[in-house]
């Protein structure tokens, strides 16, 4: 019997080919609050602070010694000296994500943004940065 010069895709490859699901366009447009992950170095993550005016502010998760979840959703951290501060809607998700340091970044949310989200999603409504004093 001779061989056939064509070569047939097993399913596989055929599932491999196929394009990522799409979401609708409200989910497209939504940004999300918070991500999380899983670093592979823990030691060398650090959680980053974007505020409305664009400016980012980085801390590392070696420095948290502490983080306090009202239920006001209000998220209190403390980076060494520094203290931040979460108010928004839904945080208690994020608090738990924090406490495990599986956060990526935490976004204030842009005024309109929160009425776009579902009910049960989180909202960050504002960020509060305040310096502790140098020794």
């Amino acid at each position: 019997m001779a061989e056939s010069s064509v070569k047939r895709s097993s399913i596989v490859e055929q599932l491999l080919k196929r394009s990522s699901p799409q979401h609708e366009p409200e989910v497209e447009e939504a940004i999300d609050s918070y991500q999380e992950g899983r670093a592979r170095s823990r030691s060398s993550l650090m959680l980053d602070l974007r505020l409305i005016d664009g400016t980012i502010e980085s801390f590392s998760y070696a420095y948290l010694t502490r983080v306090r979840f009202s239920p006001d959703d209000t998220i209190a951290m403390r980076f060494g000296k520094d203290e931040v501060r979460v108010t928004g809607r839904n945080l208690y998700r994020l608090f738990e994500t924090i406490t495990e340091q599986r956060t990526r970044f935490i976004q204030e949310g842009a005024d309109g943004e929160e009425g776009l989200k579902p009910a049960d999603a989180v909202h960050v409504e504002q960020i509060e940065i305040t310096e502790g004093e140098e020794l």
